[in-house]
């Protein structure tokens, strides 16, 4: 009984410490600059700005044109590099867009002196806002990049050494490229005067293959302090589906790597458990972590955000097609009966393939031919182009 209740009084003092909090979501500071940069000598950099709002009521809020901020790169031998404001605008339910309140901003640090120090300097809102002057650490050494598979998935593994610099921090991330083709080839030609189909001597195939680069904007923050070596091995970075259509013939990974200091791998780690659903007390802020940034004409003034600057190795791995596990099921067709050929036709469908059901087990609706969408036939509806790229033949 005694031990009964020892229990339950340590419960009851454990359980007592914890309050209810309720947060102010009304008020929000206002023209706090928020940056996600990361300067990399050897490369292009890039800075993209933004500024708190509220999540509760924004009764009054305005978001800021930042379009107008100047950002620069400048080295402690007087050079300068200006940022360029990208307008690649995004796609919102079919509508373009460019969101002034969040712009970013290209630096062409590609050819810049591999043996400077570097700041960053951003005017915005009518401050001036700089980090102070970097160092840069060599970069790490890529070792290998290799494929694994089992019967669902290819997983990317890398082994990436620190090299002579070694902090025990990496950032990695990376690009795509691969080559994929669409599921049909249109094989029929329509006659717009009676609308009549009638088969082709032969297929259109100049938009079955196409190339496809995506570049997923990830960063992949690693610790590797406690590991014996000077770096990580076969280290499992991503991975996507057997059949998947990265496998219909060539792929490609481009494997970037960077050193960075401890207070650095803190900060984006943070940022990348918050974001990566992250919803308890015991989430990391990454607002816990001093932003490097300050703002030179009022020192008062707050400003989130950390910039990374750092010098990038990158490497390609390639795998063709070993790994395909053939996709079985297609893209549907629609068998539509011919007083909607034009409706579809002008939609850009086109007649795919026959409708190999006999008439007595047709709908009333289902015609002799069934039409697809573009992306059933045309590889750069499917973010597809036919441009080959300039390193597709070099096979590391």
């Amino acid at each position: 009984m005694r031990k009964f209740l020892s229990i339950l009084t340590l419960f009851f003092l454990v359980t007592a410490c914890i309050y209810p909090y309720t947060p102010d979501l009304h008020e929000t500071p206002e023209d706090v600059l928020t940056v996600d940069a990361n300067i990399t000598i050897g490369e292009a950099s890039t800075v993209r700005l933004g500024t708190l709002y509220p999540i509760y009521d924004f009764t009054g809020f305005e978001y800021k044109d930042l379009t107008t901020s100047v950002v620069w790169v400048e080295d402690d031998a007087g050079n300068t590099y200006e940022g360029v404001l990208d307008r690649t605008s995004g796609s919102y339910y079919g509508y373009d867009y460019f969101d002034t309140s969040s712009p970013v901003f290209t630096i062409p640090t590609d050819k810049a002196p591999q043996d400077r120090r570097y700041r960053l300097v951003i005017e915005a809102m009518g401050n001036t806002y700089s980090t102070d002057w970097n160092d840069l650490s060599n970069p790490p050494s890529i070792r290998n990049i290799e494929f694994m598979a089992d019967n669902e998935s290819v997983n990317v593994c890398v082994t990436v050494d620190g090299g002579e610099d070694a902090t025990g921090y990496l950032l990695l991330s990376y690009d795509e490229t691969w080559e994929f083709h669409v599921d049909y080839v249109p094989m029929y030609e329509v006659n717009t005067n009676n609308w009549s189909i009638t088969q082709a001597l032969s297929g259109d195939y100049s938009k079955y293959w196409c190339w496809r680069y995506l570049d997923n904007k990830r960063t992949f923050p690693i610790d590797y302090t406690a590991l014996s070596t000077s770096g990580i091995t076969s280290y499992p970075l991503f991975s996507f589906a057997r059949s998947d259509n990265r496998n219909h013939r060539r792929y490609c990974v481009n494997l970037k790597a960077q050193s960075i200091s401890r207070e650095t791998y803190r900060f984006l780690n943070n940022l990348e458990t918050s974001s990566s659903g992250g919803d308890n007390l015991f989430t990391p802020n990454p607002g816990d972590i001093p932003s490097n940034l300050h703002c030179e004409s009022d020192p008062e003034r707050s400003v989130l955000g950390y910039v990374v600057f750092s010098k990038t190795v990158s490497k390609r791995g390639w795998l063709d097609s070993r790994y395909l596990a053939p996709r079985h099921s297609y893209l549907p067709l629609v068998y539509i009966t011919q007083d909607k050929y034009p409706e579809y036709y002008a939609s850009g469908y086109l007649p795919l393939a026959e409708n190999t059901k006999d008439s007595a087990s047709r709908s009333d609706d289902e015609g002799d031919y069934g039409w697809g969408s573009p992306r059933c036939y045309d590889c750069t509806a499917n973010g597809g182009t036919l441009k080959r790229p300039s390193y597709w033949d070099e096979m590391e």
